[in-house]
């Protein structure tokens, strides 16, 4: 048992008589799961919750950008067991973040800073990218995060959160699948770059595409 703050809704207490109470079952239907674990653990567990409009969905994007990460490690390099004692320092400094009064604000901070790491080595093609991203998921599941396949988690968010995507961004996307079926590598990056330029992300499955807006 822990004490916890007041949960508020832009400002104001959560009550039923103003009319602002939330109920899982309904930011379930929009969010997933893990972007509502996310979002209340960015405050600490004594304090207040202020839900503002942009909270849960700045959180599903952060999740979104990372799970991407994850999915291109995992893609390129392959699953790593993560050998207990390999990545020893992802999991000493989570700890020490919990260890700061169950800090785990701090301790999701730390999460940009570590994926924008594993992006670098992916880039280089440095293999221990996926070392950092299993420990990454086994040391961050304790706060319930990065359990899920990120292929699937992908889908999921695109699907409860279905974008407009312009018919022009469409056709891109999918004279870039064709690109990559005839094995047209030059062209398909060239459609990629484009795509990217226009201020959208192209996430490649096993038997198709995924559009999303950044």
């Amino acid at each position: 048992w822990t004490h916890n703050g007041l949960i508020k809704v832009n400002g104001q207490k959560m009550s039923k008589s103003l009319g602002n109470s939330l109920l899982l079952s309904d930011l379930f239907k929009k969010y997933s799961n893990e972007a509502i674990k996310f979002a209340l653990l960015q405050n600490n567990y004594r304090g207040d919750i202020n839900i503002t409009d942009s909270l849960f969905p700045e959180a599903e994007k952060h999740l979104t950008d990372f799970y991407s990460v994850i999915k291109a490690a995992e893609d390129k390099f392959g699953k790593s067991a993560c050998v207990n004692g390999v990545n020893k320092r992802i999991d000493d400094k989570f700890n020490a973040c919990m260890d700061e009064d169950f800090n785990a604000a701090l301790a999701l901070s730390e999460l940009f800073s570590l994926f924008q790491s594993v992006s670098a080595k992916i880039q280089k093609g440095d293999k221990t990218a996926a070392d950092d991203v299993s420990q990454i998921r086994k040391t961050y599941a304790l706060l319930g995060i990065f359990k899920k396949d990120a292929e699937e988690y992908l889908k999921e968010v695109a699907a409860k959160n279905p974008a407009e995507i312009p018919a022009e961004i469409e056709e891109l996307a999918k004279a870039r699948w064709q690109a990559k079926q005839n094995k047209n590598w030059a062209q398909a990056d060239s459609l990629r770059t484009q795509i990217d330029a226009l201020g959208y992300l192209i996430k490649d499955g096993k038997d198709s595409f995924t559009i999303i807006k950044k």
